[in-house]
């Protein structure tokens, strides 16, 4: 501990020392109007090298002010604003620590400007309306860097180590690249692999549907998406890198993509193959494929991934990966707009698990310890696409086909041993299954949005139709020994059987809507949603007789059909003034929902009636505050098997039956956001948080006789409600390259949920509450330094006796360190230690994490060659807890452990007919 203070200390000191305090204030208005320019960019740089030192961006009344400390003595102060000649002025720091330039006139000579090509260097940020705009070229990283590294020096914004990008709190949705999907909507692969060299300019904005892209309406406030713009330079050629590896233990890894732009059209290839679990894509400079999963594995306690709606791997497992993928997009002038992914994923996956479970009834609680083991492979095809045509300047229609193609295989055994408080044996459990199963979805996503010649005012439908089928075939066999009160077995119970299931669904919706401008300020938005669907599902079961014939089981097998619709009819009034936004929406659901058993001679129909409710509330106060506040309900129909009153005993130990007259659960979303982030004084905030109320939501009752088989049935129950709260401050300070920073973050969150525990009604308050603070320190084109410390504290209670209070803590302390010096040579550290207090001692409660990387670079930095170390300490564990109404288990799982690998990275690019890396040094 002392050791880490004066770490922090001494880069503290670095970053002060030998500092240049100093303060510019001024005004920038139009030279001919003398308006005062809202949001204007002034930035200061220096005069040596073109350094970025601070930015700003004028108020309301135009007012700027540029803070900070800088080791330049001569500085370059540039005003900047849309549409106006830029405005520049040397400074020499030396004379005057505060200066006072009074009015900055920036000249707006129109013809000026349309005579002549003005080149000025471009501002940091740009504020255009509800898109903020960062020059990516403005902000200094590392050599080789992706727009993954530029995202983090962006102010504002977060990349968590499993890649998720926020910005002032809001969670990105997406990434485009040149307004056009990259590898579909998953942000992951443009993150990891897009070069900074051909970034041009990084935008953020609210998120949108085609339709209101189409007729440039507000998105969603609280969900913002990523635009990347290619540097015109390098928006014709190609940039690609390679990846292979072998280590240790007979891993694995091969990866690479190639891209080739030339203007309109952009065609990327990708593909890899591992056996590390890893998607393959992650092509960062100091760990490759391997860092992301082996840093969040033991949080998590997930071995799964997934890139582009393909999922690999899965808890407590080794996974072996093979993936392809296209992307390719094209314009046609103004009028057309193609789009298609391709994406193909291949896997194999060894699991296995051991548990313990203590289950607490009322009257008793028992033990149970089972063991799991399983092998799982398969392979999916992934097609998407997006068709934009604009036959005239008001009218838009797109459409969005997608098909996924998906064939799987599992073998998996399990056992089980199950005992009473006392160590008496009560029954024991072995299972074997052996599946395989085809899974086929066909769907189509339309928009057909038309301006009228009145400004706010569109109409137009949006829709989609989808088809699925699913066909599997399962080999399960189970044997079921009870123990009588002298400890003795009985006669085991044996199921033995062929099971076949076939599925098949169809479903579209259509929603004809009509945005109408009242005034400059109000609108009236009309909608009605049409959805219709049928699904048939048939599930034949077959026992074996012992003598390898078959015997149809009528009881067990179904033959279901059910039909659904829903309408809803809406009526919203919106309004927008200044910094201020308001929709409020209101209408009924109606829906009915029949299902028949043609095997079982079964059938009920249902009808639902709720009103529906959308409000949106957000504004902008000052020059970087924004808030966010939303209310939704929904409405949530039971499903067929909960409702189905047909007794299945598909399960011998867990007989369920549903219940007819169940109603649909009522959900009241209550959801907000608060975010300021001032970057003249690189600190900022945001808080948001939600709250749910469930009226009628659909609980399992579960009743054990003595011998532990289980009866299930499901129930409506009222006054379930949850909450979370998030929040997060951070201070940056920069003195030219280097920079220091800390993160404070709170996690809380409480519910009350309800249930049955041996058909008892019992109720649970729940409470967790986690704090974390975040160190950062860097010394640009040297070091990089990440410290984290978290504590989670989690509190759990019953109102009845037989289940015990759960209250414990864990804790977690990471580090990260980034090396770049010696010139070529990259190093990096991480590691993370974890200590789970809510681990009963059979199982280990903490480890260490490390893992390595030190490669060089040669060849004019095109060639590395690394030598990467996974797990060095040889600890890494896969242990986790699981709490709920009625039992604690923990589980420990097979996980990756040790390897080392060595590999070899070759990257070749060439933009307009010239090689980037031309001028480089060998």
């Amino acid at each position: 501990m002392r050791f880490s203070i004066l770490v922090i200390f001494l880069m503290a000191f670095s970053l002060s020392s030998q500092a240049q305090q100093f303060t510019i204030k001024g005004i920038v208005s139009d030279s001919l109007t003398n308006e005062k320019l809202l949001s204007a960019t002034v930035y200061l740089e220096s005069v040596k090298d073109s350094t970025l030192i601070t930015y700003s961006i004028t108020d309301t009344e135009g007012i700027f002010t540029l803070s900070g400390n800088t080791a330049f003595e001569k500085v370059a102060l540039i005003a900047s604003f849309q549409g106006y000649k830029n405005y520049s002025r040397t400074i020499n720091l030396n004379d005057a620590r505060e200066l006072d330039l009074g009015v900055i006139n920036l000249s707006n000579d129109i013809e000026s400007l349309n005579s002549i090509v003005v080149r000025a260097r471009k501002a940091p940020i740009t504020v255009k309306q509800d898109t903020l705009e960062f020059n990516a070229k403005s902000f200094n990283t590392k050599a080789d860097a992706t727009l993954e590294d530029v995202m983090k020096e962006l102010p504002g914004v977060k990349v968590g180590k499993d890649g998720k990008i926020t910005v002032n709190g809001k969670e990105v949705s997406k990434i485009l690249v040149n307004g056009k999907e990259f590898f579909g909507d998953d942000p992951q692969i443009a993150l990891k692999n897009l070069p900074k060299e051909i970034i041009d300019k990084i935008q953020v904005t609210e998120s949108k549907t085609d339709a209101q892209k189409a007729n440039g309406e507000d998105g969603d406030a609280n969900i913002s998406e990523i635009n990347i713009t290619i540097d015109e330079d390098k928006n014709k050629g190609w940039f690609s890198r390679l990846t292979a590896g072998g280590g240790t233990d007979d891993r694995y890894s091969m990866s690479g993509i190639v891209n080739y732009f030339n203007k309109d059209l952009k065609v990327s290839v990708l593909g890899s193959s591992n056996n590390i679990n890893s998607p393959g894509f992650s092509f960062d400079e100091i760990y490759d494929a391997m860092g992301g999963s082996a840093y969040s594995i033991t949080r998590s306690s997930n071995g799964s991934f997934g890139i582009n709606g393909v999922n690999f791997g899965g808890s407590g497992g080794i996974t072996s990966s093979d993936s392809a993928g296209l992307n390719m997009s094209n314009d046609w002038g103004e009028t057309v707009s193609v789009s298609l992914n391709y994406f193909y994923g291949g896997n194999d996956t060894e699991s296995a698990s051991d548990s313990r479970r203590t289950t607490f009834l009322p009257d008793r609680t028992f033990n149970t310890e089972s063991s799991n083991r399983g092998d799982r492979s398969g392979n999916s095809h992934r097609i998407s696409g997006r068709v934009e045509v604009k036959p005239d300047t008001l009218t838009t229609i797109s459409v969005r086909p997608n098909i996924n193609l998906s064939d799987n295989y599992s073998d998996n055994t399990s056992s089980s041993l199950s005992s009473d408080e006392n160590g008496n044996n009560i029954n024991s459990v072995k299972t074997s299954s052996i599946s395989d199963s085809k899974n086929r979805s066909y769907s189509a996503r339309m928009n057909l949005s038309r301006r009228t010649q009145e400004k706010g005012t569109n109409y137009g439908f949006y829709g989609n139709v989808n088809k699925k089928s699913s066909d599997s075939q399962s080999d399960f066999n189970s044997t079921t020994t009870t123990f009588n009160t002298a400890g003795n077995p009985d006669t085991p119970v044996v199921q033995d059987q062929l099971i076949d299931e076939e599925s098949d669904s169809q479903s579209f919706s259509i929603t004809p809507y009509l945005n109408k401008k009242l005034s400059e300020t109000t609108g009236l938005i009309l909608n009605y949603n049409f959805e219709a669907g049928k699904e048939n599902n048939q599930r034949s079961i077959f026992d074996r007789d012992g003598s390898d014939n078959l015997v149809f089981n009528t009881t067990l097998s179904n033959n279901y059909v059910v039909n659904n619709t829903q309408q809803r009819p809406s009526v919203g009034l919106k309004y927008k003034k200044d910094d201020l936004r308001l929709d409020v929406s209101a209408g009924v659901i109606y829906q009915t929902l029949d299902s028949e058993d043609q095997l079982l001679r079964t059938s009920f129909e249902k009808e639902f009636t709720d009103p529906y409710v959308r409000a949106n509330l957000s504004y902008k106060f000052g020059k970087f505050g924004r808030v966010y506040l939303n209310y939704r309900n929904s409405v949530n129909v039971p499903s067929v098997r909960q409702l189905q009153p047909v007794e299945n005993t598909t399960n011998p130990q867990n007989i369920v039956i549903g219940n007819p007259d169940l109603d649909a659960s009522q959900q009241h979303n209550v959801y907000f956001n608060l975010s300021r982030y001032d970057w003249e004084k690189g600190s900022g905030f945001y808080s948001g948080g939600g709250f749910t109320y469930t009226d009628n939501s659909v609980a399992a009752i579960t009743t054990t006789d003595l011998d532990l088989i289980r009866t299930t049935t499901y129930t409506n129950i009222n006054g379930e409600y949850n909450g979370y709260l998030y929040s997060s401050f951070s201070k940056t300070w920069k003195k030219d390259s280097r920079e220091i920073g800390f993160d404070l973050s709170l996690d809380a969150s409480i519910s009350i949920d309800k249930g049955f525990t041996n058909g008892v009604a019992f109720q649970s308050d729940n409470f967790s509450l986690s704090p974390s603070l975040t160190f950062e320190y860097s010394l640009r084109d040297y070091i990089d330094v990440d410290l984290e410390y978290q504590i989670t504290a989690n509190k759990t209670q019953y109102d009845i006796a037989s289940i015990s209070e759960q209250d414990f803590v864990n804790q977690r302390v990471a580090i990260d360190i980034t090396t770049s010096w010696p010139q070529h040579v990259i190093l990096g550290l991480r590691g993370e230690y974890n200590k789970f207090g809510n681990i009963s001692g059979d199982f280990d409660d903490d480890s260490i994490v490390l893992i390595g990387s030190l490669g060089y670079k040669f060849a004019k930095d095109k060639a590395t060659v690394k030598l990467k170390a996974y797990d060095i300490l040889n600890q890494i564990i896969d242990t986790n807890r699981a709490i709920t109404g009625d039992y604690v288990a923990d589980t420990s799982s097979l996980v990756l452990k040790q390897y080392f690998m060595l590999s070899f990275t070759y990257k070749f690019s060439k933009f307009g007919g010239k090689d980037p890396n031309r001028n480089n040094d060998f």
